[in-house]
């Protein structure tokens, strides 16, 4: 059987969907309000773009090991308050995490299905 990470090249351009589908989550199951932000502009590269998630004051990036093959040494997840890593983005722009605005999207579906298979498989055990 294929993995996920290496048929689909995951972390490698999925920031954005992934950052989307953990802000959803956190709002519908757990009632946390959080802000999509994409930096754009990282070291030598003007269009390097790159998402996370802040949510409560904290910085969420579920993703940034990606950036590894560019000689960055990042973990696979990134939780804290502040990030050095991040701060690296020439700008950022950032929005709201809200139902309405995923809505024209694919994440709502993808967080149906996770959440059907998960709960099938909770009732398994």
């Amino acid at each position: 059987m294929t993995s996920f990470y290496f048929s689909s090249g995951f972390p490698a351009g999925c920031c954005g969907d992934a950052t989307d589908l953990l802000g959803l989550y956190l709002l519908k199951y757990h009632s946390l309000e959080s802000n999509y932000v994409c930096g754009h502009g990282l070291g030598d590269s003007s269009n390097q773009t790159h998402a996370w998630l802040v949510c409560q004051g904290y910085i969420i990036d579920i993703t940034a090991d990606q950036f590894n093959d560019d000689g960055y040494e990042l973990p696979s997840v990134i939780i804290d308050k502040q990030s050095p890593f991040h701060e690296l983005f020439d700008k950022t722009t950032s929005r709201s995490i809200s139902v309405e605005y995923l809505k024209g999207t694919g994440i709502p579906s993808v967080m149906a299905k996770v959440m059907s298979v998960m709960q099938a498989r909770e009732n398994t055990l």
